[in-house]
């Protein structure tokens, strides 16, 4: 598909009402070739994206910056932290409760006397 063929198309999108949009698609994917250079153009996108994605990353690590990944994994580590303090907290209060309500004291026993000698 030329650049021209493919600009005239957006602008056809981008004048389309909804329903104009689902005929358009509609018509497109009826189109043999049209679905097929579709599909090769998602298939080179989603290479190229991931291509810039791992670029991206090895220049973040370079200059030691943390990445989205690096950023949502010590999340995880850290909301996994926050559970465990969390329950260690519980715990701990339910010790201090126990500890600070007052014993059922026994009565102490009376010391036998030793006999005379």
């Amino acid at each position: 598909m030329a650049r021209g063929d493919a600009e005239k198309l957006i602008s056809m999108l981008r004048r389309m009402s909804e329903e104009g949009a689902a005929s358009f698609f509609s018509e497109v994917m009826s189109n043999d070739s049209l679905r097929r250079a579709l599909g090769r153009a998602g298939e080179r996108f989603l290479d190229n994206k991931g291509r810039f994605d791992r670029s991206v990353e090895t220049l973040l690590d370079f200059v030691n910056l943390p990445s989205k990944r690096d950023i949502r994994e010590l999340k995880s580590r850290l909301d996994h932290l926050n559970g465990q303090l969390l329950n260690l907290n519980i715990k701990l209060d339910r010790m201090m409760s126990e500890t600070s309500k007052p014993s059922r004291l026994r009565p102490k026993r009376a010391k036998k006397s030793e006999p005379p000698s």
